[in-house]
């Protein structure tokens, strides 16, 4: 480990299966003020976050991207886990805590760089402006703080500090249009953005840990991949994948009453990888099943082995048929779904 003193630093060794959290949501305002340690209401929400499981040289390329205090670029075909990593490193960070120090960017085809730095309420703040000439009062510049709203980016930079640096997740950098990498440069670089309705100027007294990903829709531009550590997710290994599955199988299991065997989950991966092997060899493939797929087969199976096992046709050992069994499933257009359901 390249911070080897620092007790935040990422090992990957906190998720090794799903956690389950239970927690008050706080407001909007309330985390602006980072206050809300306690409510009259018991307004809790449940989430369920699933088992990751990193690669060394994911782990270490976080520790280089804290290092140079530059955001880490992550790429990889959808569903390699990507986005998740964010969630699992402010979770290692921070336990059950960790929603205080994470926030989420997810970039859409219309997303400017405004509204993840802050938004301010000209209308609100034009009919009180009114309002003001009537009775002759002269707002002061901490009431028209009242009007501007901090995005995810803008959370970060205020909440971040030396003994407990923000986690903040970009994810699909590449949906928004071409100029939006670009226009995020000087944030990038210097951590710090201006406010011109307020005068004020956010820095961050630490940099966040900016995990941003992309699925390669669009290249980015040269001077933004000169700001950014670099790592490309590989698919996921068969004993990784065992890993992930096991994970899994083993959180359905309060669920569906019942566990998977061994037996079971191995054929599951060996067939999901046949078919992975088959459709990459074809010219014709559309899209290759991911990790997401896979465990959504996994469900879709898990659910008749404790329902109705007759429906999965196993053999004496337990493993699955030599029938792709729910290609429904596994299939996301119409001639992979023709051409494979066959396996």
């Amino acid at each position: 480990m390249i911070l080897p003193n620092n007790k935040l630093s990422y090992q990957g060794e906190k998720l090794n299966e799903t956690i389950k959290l239970r927690y008050k949501l706080p407001s909007n305002e309330e985390l602006e003020e980072k206050i809300a340690e306690k409510s009259s209401k018991d307004e809790r929400i449940e989430e369920v976050i699933p088992a990751y499981f990193p690669s060394k040289e994911l782990i270490a390329a976080v520790e280089y991207a804290r290092l140079l205090d530059r955001p880490l670029l992550l790429r990889g075909e959808p569903g390699c886990g990507k986005t998740r990593l964010a969630q699992a490193l402010a979770y290692e960070m921070y336990g059950r805590n960790y929603r205080r120090y994470y926030f989420e960017w997810f970039i859409k085809s219309t997303t400017k760089v405004n509204e993840g730095l802050y938004q301010f309420d000209h209308l609100a703040r034009l009919r009180d402006a009114n309002l003001n000439i009537k009775s002759g009062e002269t707002p002061t510049t901490e009431d028209i703080k009242k009007y501007r709203k901090f995005g995810a980016l803008g959370k970060a930079f205020l909440y971040s500090t030396p003994q407990s640096p923000v986690v903040l997740l970009i994810d699909e950098i590449d949906k928004a249009d071409l100029d939006f990498p670009n226009d995020l440069l000087l944030e990038l670089d210097q951590k710090r953005f201006f406010i011109p309705e307020t005068r004020e100027e956010i820095t961050a007294k630490k940099p966040p840990i900016i995990i941003i990903t992309s699925n390669d829709e669009k290249d980015l531009p040269s001077a933004f991949l000169r700001r950014c550590v670099f790592h490309y997710i590989d698919f996921p290994s068969p004993d990784d994948l065992f890993k992930i599955v096991s994970a899994k199988a083993k959180a359905q299991e309060k669920q569906f009453e019942i566990a998977l065997p061994d037996a079971l989950i191995e054929s599951i991966i060996t067939q999901f990888g046949e078919l992975r092997k088959k459709m990459t060899a074809s010219q014709t493939t559309d899209k290759l099943p991911s990790t997401s797929e896979l465990l959504d087969w996994l469900r879709v199976i898990h659910y008749y082995y404790f329902t109705d096992k007759t429906r999965l046709k196993l053999t004496d050992t337990e493993t699955l048929p030599t029938e792709l069994l729910f290609p429904e499933v596994l299939l996301k257009t119409l001639d992979d779904y023709k051409t494979n359901k066959a396996l």
